[in-house]
């Protein structure tokens, strides 16, 4: 069950108006900037699954973000960070907002960091509230970002350091640059494999054996950190994808439960309620 909507299909599906612009630039890292994305969204988006991870630097306005289950309210200046995997949405915007979008490959982020700082990507809130400065240093790389990426013979190995030094540095602004405990390690490990993983593997011996321990030091880990078991992760992710799938298809949510490996629809409708608030009905019925 691959639902992802890449780059084009977003730009052709959720905006308006010429935007020839933004659908050719085929590379592992996009960048664009606010003022050519916020005036011709059709707003709201509902859930999807974007197939990329998402950087959003807002330097002027707000726009309103749901992760998951969670909505963010983000006012300039801050950043927003979804990592691939995530099923996102976008409420609200200002038209007139400003700043950078940057889109990344997954491939692309494995190839630049290491593992130590992509968990530490991993680890941020989504919502990152910046200081004035730290604002405008971010914005120096973006627009330098931007400039490489838009010649017709981009210098990859400036665009990869533009990248990184981006990213180190919003890990720098939101104090997750520190050193993870051996605990922290194995259940952001763990939930990374989960959106990798999910729709192929629900079983909790996968993750285990991917990660060389017992099942039950594994949730032991899970629950210290999340305060959830592992199987409870794991639904969380199940049921992102449930309402991406309630909004983009006309199956049935018996169909869905069980696409879903849920083998009861009725236990399937009990943990999208506790999960999402509402019934799988009543959320269909509003997204739509």
């Amino acid at each position: 069950m691959d639902k992802q909507v890449r780059a084009e299909e977003f730009v052709n599906r959720f905006m308006t108006g010429s935007m020839e612009h933004l659908k050719h630039i085929h590379s592992p890292v996009k960048i664009f900037r606010l003022s050519e994305i916020a005036p011709n969204l059709k707003i709201p988006i509902p859930p999807i699954f974007f197939g990329y991870n998402l950087l959003v630097h807002i330097t002027e306005g707000y726009f309103k973000h749901q992760i998951g289950t969670e909505v963010y309210m983000v006012e300039a200046p801050a950043v927003l960070i979804s990592n691939y995997g995530n099923i996102s949405a976008i409420n609200s915007v200002d038209k007139m907002a400003q700043g950078h979008c940057i889109l990344i490959n997954d491939n692309a982020m494995t190839s630049l960091f290491r593992e130590q700082e992509i968990l530490n990507i991993f680890t941020i809130s989504p919502l990152v509230n910046l200081k004035t400065k730290e604002s405008e240093d971010l914005n120096q790389l973006l627009k330098l970002l931007y400039k490489e990426l838009r010649v017709s013979e981009p210098y990859r190995e400036l665009s990869d350091s533009l990248l990184k030094s981006t990213l180190l540095k919003v890990i720098k602004f939101s104090d997750s640059n520190r050193q993870l405990s051996r605990k922290q390690e194995i259940a952001m490990r763990f939930k990374q494999l989960v959106h990798k993983n999910f729709n192929k593997e629900k079983r909790l011996n996968f993750y285990a054996d991917k990660l060389a321990l017992s099942v039950n030091y594994l949730n032991r880990c899970v629950t210290s950190i999340f305060k959830k078991s592992s199987k409870e992760i794991i639904q969380e992710v199940l049921i992102m994808h449930a309402q991406l799938l309630l909004v983009e298809s006309n199956k049935s949510i018996a169909d869905i439960a069980y696409e879903l490996d849920f083998s009861d629809p009725s236990y399937f409708s009990r943990i999208f309620r506790k999960t999402v608030g509402v019934s799988p009905s009543t959320y269909r019925m509003r997204a739509k």
